[in-house]
């Protein structure tokens, strides 16, 4: 009983998350918008959501009992590069605590960046790189939420991701990663809202998606590894009829 409440809670909140957003939007985008501004509830929240899922996945790498034994190092690799890069994503997202900490752009920075910050991904030749940024988020989460998941049910995805040891999003959170997906295409793209600088919401909003579906992976990692990673580590799911799947990742 405790794992079929535990299933469904996985399962309902990250779908809430995106309903509450699109029915907000729907109902009061002049509401919504002015939270997805620079430095607003939306932007923390993302940030929150990234850091969250960094530290889930170090933790995981550093105490998790499941990547201990002969194959701990390259097991433990992948999620740290995990770790790596939800930490990036949290530093890209508040700018490395420029305004946090009151810290001036320099000037070889300012001049490179569009909106005068310390990051990256606002620096011209990295966001224009093979498509721009927004390309690269949109492969990060349709391969992350859905792809990936999906090769993991095929006799070849789980001999690969086996052999990888890399970790898997559980299906509970796929929600958020393809929501935010088409979250960002229907309000930026599709069917723009006018008047309250629809791009720049739906954006905000859609990183928020992705940096909380980051954030419940990186945590289930740590608290559930077994859901996680396919294939030869002791307790790990191997596919839809071990016994040693977890509820939360079918």
């Amino acid at each position: 009983m405790q794992n079929r409440a535990l299933k469904l809670g996985l399962y309902i909140i990250p779908a809430l998350i995106v309903l509450v957003l699109v029915v907000w939007m729907e109902v009061d985008p002049y509401g919504l918008a002015p939270h997805a501004h620079e430095d607003g509830v939306i932007e923390d929240l993302t940030a929150i959501g990234f850091g969250l899922g960094a530290l889930g996945f170090a933790l995981a790498a550093w105490k998790s009992p499941l990547l201990h034994g002969n194959v701990r190092g390259w097991a433990t690799a992948m999620t740290i590069c995990w770790a790596f890069l939800a930490f990036v994503c949290m530093g890209e997202e508040i700018s490395w605590g420029q305004r946090i900490f009151g810290i001036q752009t320099p000037e070889v920075i300012a001049e490179e960046n569009t909106q005068d910050e310390i990051n990256l991904h606002d620096i011209g030749d990295v966001d224009n790189f093979l498509g721009g940024t927004y390309r690269w988020l949109s492969i990060y989460m349709l391969l992350g939420g859905l792809g990936i998941p999906l090769a993991a049910r095929t006799k070849i995805g789980k001999s690969v991701l086996g052999w990888t040891y890399f970790p898997v999003v559980p299906w509970c959170y796929s929600v958020l990663w393809v929501g935010a997906y088409f979250y960002g295409k229907y309000y930026r793209v599709w069917d723009p809202i006018p008047n309250i600088d629809p791009a720049n919401a739906a954006t905000e909003i859609r990183e928020m998606m992705i940096g909380l579906g980051t954030g419940f992976f990186g945590l289930h990692a740590f608290l559930r590894p077994s859901d996680v990673y396919i294939g030869r580590l002791p307790g790990a799911r191997t596919g839809a009829s071990s016994k040693t799947v977890s509820s939360a990742a079918e």
